[in-house]
């Protein structure tokens, strides 16, 4: 696999106000705001790097076990001067581990039918037993410090549990335009969380991950709620300049094998780039997972095929080009330099709340650095295609 560009940027190169965010003092709590691309977890992490340098007990927070992956790595390939390795982790994992450390008790989970592997936490329990805490068993959580990513994904009891915990040090990004999970919160959720006001949140505003076409596409979906804008347009290209619109392709399912062919195709092009195939559900991530294993030769596929999703996790580098296939909730926070979106008609529709299909393309198509290409199969239920543009100059729509 060729190498790619993943890297942190040098803190001379940070716009003003990322360089004002990352000089926060490092005490208090902190919530920044800003569109995908603005640099909210480049922020986080050098805040990461700050806490190192200064001996301080931190751990940097998640959502999801790739994002963690990604994380770790983006961190690991930056020249930097903290010499460890990022102390990070999913939030189940750490709130698990914690909340049994503090209180001596297991985090309490509700009761759910049998044959289900996942228990949701209780959270009118754990707060209750949070709340009962003596000072003592506080104080250890005092001087700790915890930087928060994608944090609109986590809920506003789990932000509660940490306070009661006695955790006073938290450093959150988030947008809640991009909030695909079931559980999450909102920015007014997190404000009253944090104890902070309007006034006292900092705003990210410049994209500087999206082409032009990507952010402008990206807009159409973004839910216009005016607690978290969407991120200014990049530099609109000049006239003489070759832009690359987004596509939607309509094709026949029987068409899959050409389709997976096409992908190859382009990375073959640029074996130096990192492909994002995002499917809306496991069946669909595992089609094209099986289709682009076929065409790329049968029953030892290369290493630069893969996937990521439940406990299947192996080792996706994100600083070598290749094809990654994931469901949607697993693309948050990362970053390809292409995406391919699998059959936006198998996304799941609810009439009484689109804005909820919007957050999950607006999330997708913004993965992208330089190409976005969305695919809808011919001869299914298409009213995904409602709320997708017709301006040609937004989306080209092609057979």
């Amino acid at each position: 696999m060729a190498g790619r560009n993943f890297a942190l940027p040098n803190i001379q190169d940070l716009t003003k106000e990322q360089e004002q965010v990352r000089a926060l003092p490092l005490e208090g709590q902190h919530l920044i705001v800003g569109g995908p691309g603005t640099g909210k977890s480049v922020v986080a992490l050098l805040r990461a790097t700050r806490l190192a340098n200064k001996g301080k007990d931190y751990c940097f927070l998640v959502y999801t076990h790739l994002l963690n992956r990604a994380t770790r790595q983006l961190y690991q390939g930056t020249s930097r001067t903290a010499e460890e390795d990022l102390r990070s982790a999913t939030w189940h994992w750490w709130l698990n581990r914690e909340y049994t450390t503090i209180t001596g008790q297991e985090l309490p989970r509700k009761e759910v039918a049998q044959g289900s592997n996942w228990r949701p936490v209780d959270w009118d329990r754990a707060l209750a037993v949070a709340q009962g805490q003596p000072p003592a068993a506080r104080e250890a959580a005092r001087d700790r410090y915890l930087v928060i990513d994608e944090g609109q994904d986590m809920p506003p009891q789990f932000y509660g549990c940490v306070v009661e915990l006695g955790f006073e040090n938290l450093f959150v990004v988030a947008d809640q335009n991009q909030q695909i999970t079931e559980e999450n919160s909102s920015r007014q959720d997190l404000e009253e969380a944090l104890g902070l006001e309007s006034r006292q949140v900092h705003k990210l505003r410049k994209n500087h991950r999206n082409k032009y076409p990507i952010a402008r596409l990206a807009r159409e979906f973004c839910t216009k709620d005016p607690a978290s804008p969407p991120p200014d347009l990049p530099e609109k290209p000049s006239s003489g300049y070759k832009v690359s619109t987004p596509i939607l392709f309509k094709y026949d399912p029987r068409q899959l094998p050409g389709i997976a062919t096409r992908i190859l195709k382009q990375y073959d092009v640029n074996p130096n780039h990192l492909i994002g195939v995002i499917a809306p559900n496991d069946d669909v991530r595992k089609r094209f997972l099986n289709a682009l294993q076929d065409a790329a030769g049968g029953p030892k596929p290369p290493k630069w095929i893969e996937t990521f999703a439940g406990r299947y996790r192996p080792d996706v580098r994100f600083d070598k080009g290749g094809i990654l296939v994931i469901n949607v909730q697993a693309c948050k926070g990362l970053e390809f330099d292409r995406v391919f979106g699998a059959d936006l008609d198998a996304h799941y529709l609810n009439p009484a709340d689109l804005d909820s299909l919007r957050k999950r393309l607006y999330v997708m198509v913004a993965r992208a650095r330089e190409q976005v290409i969305l695919l809808i199969r011919k001869g299914t239920d298409n009213r995904v295609e409602g709320i997708l543009p017709r301006e040609t100059n937004v989306l080209q729509w092609r057979p």
